[in-house]
């Protein structure tokens, strides 16, 4: 199975000067949940390597990596970065989990 993703080159760069991740790396994208009784869900970021059956995007030297069982959560969604918040200005999005 195959997933689509959009990764904005901001969001790959921005990672690089707050997180100090350099081109090369291999980044892995995950789903968290925020905490008991809260029921929310989020994506998670950590350095990692490429797995069999991962899917990987690239983007600004960054190598994004996501496991088949996260598929459902990224495949349609877009990363992005709002410079005018700074290091809080990351966010995911996805239509296709709205409802």
């Amino acid at each position: 199975m195959s997933i689509t993703l959009t990764i904005e080159p901001a969001f790959a760069l921005a990672y690089q000067r707050y997180a100090e991740f350099a081109p090369g790396d291999v980044l892995r994208l995950y789903v968290r949940t925020s905490g008991p009784g809260t029921g929310g869900l989020f994506y998670a970021i950590e350095k990692d390597e490429v797995m069999q059956d991962d899917a990987v995007f690239e983007s600004e030297g960054l190598r994004f990596v996501i496991r088949p069982n996260d598929f459902w959560y990224f495949d349609g969604g877009q990363l992005s970065y709002n410079p005018s918040y700074g290091e809080y200005g990351f966010s995911f999005s996805n239509p296709r989990l709205e409802d």
